[in-house]
Formats: C-alpha cells, sequence, structure tokens
C-alpha cells in the first residue's frame, strides 16, 4: 500500500488531520536526523539507539514496511549492537530515504488538492 494511502487510512480518510500529522513529523524527523548525526559523530550508540527509536516509531504511523522505518529500525540496531561500523552509511540510506517519503507525501497531497479544484 502506497504511503499516502496508508497514512489516509490511519486518520480515516481526514484530509485536513492528515497533513497535521505530516507537518508534526517533518518538523520531528530533523530533530531526531540531527540527534543520530551528533550521536554517529560521538560515537555514542546508546543515543544512536535512541534517536533511531523515536524516529521509528513516528514513521509507523506511515507503515512498518517503508523504507524509512527499516532503516530507522536498522539503526536502531546498530546502536544497540554498541558498534557504529556501519552507522554512516545506514545514516545516509536513511536521510535520502526520507526525503524521498517526505516528498512522495508532498505530491500527493498536492495531487489531491488538484482534484478538488
Amino acid at each position: 500500500m502506497p504511503i499516502l494511502q496508508h497514512l489516509l487510512a490511519t486518520v480515516e480518510g481526514d484530509w485536513q488531520l492528515l497533513q497535521e500529522v505530516m507537518d508534526i513529523y517533518f518538523t520531528d524527523a530533523p530533530v531526531q536526523m540531527s540527534r543520530i548525526r551528533q550521536a554517529i559523530d560521538r560515537n555514542d550508540p546508546l543515543e544512536v539507539r535512541e534517536a533511531a527509536h523515536s524516529l521509528k516509531g513516528a514513521t509507523g504511523a506511515f507503515g512498518k514496511d517503508n523504507i524509512v522505518f527499516s532503516l530507522a529500525f536498522s539503526l536502531e540496531q546498530i546502536g544497540q549492537s554498541g558498534h557504529l561500523e556501519h552507522a554512516e552509511d545506514r545514516y545516509n540510506q536513511l536521510e535520502y530515504a526520507l526525503k524521498a517519503m517526505e516528498q512522495e507525501l508532498k505530491d500527493g497531497i498536492a495531487c489531491h488538492e488538484g482534484e478538488q479544484r
């Protein structure tokens, strides 16, 4: 199921609530990404785990089968392991996937708004 349809089902078809959920998520996601980035730079596996867990939890509303959820979960596991040698690569993948998901959702909203006119 595409991310927008999953999220729309989660908010029971309420487009205004969907926009509010997206606004909150895309305001908080950069905060969590910054926490992860700083934790990797400091070689702090516990903070990587905690920030990735927070991002993963918030991403669950978009469906647990999306790539952002999977990558956040993977970073959480890397932090849990205490070994951050693969964290940089996974972070870069997560950053790219997060931007792609945001664009996909914005495009879906814009398409819906265009249909409503």
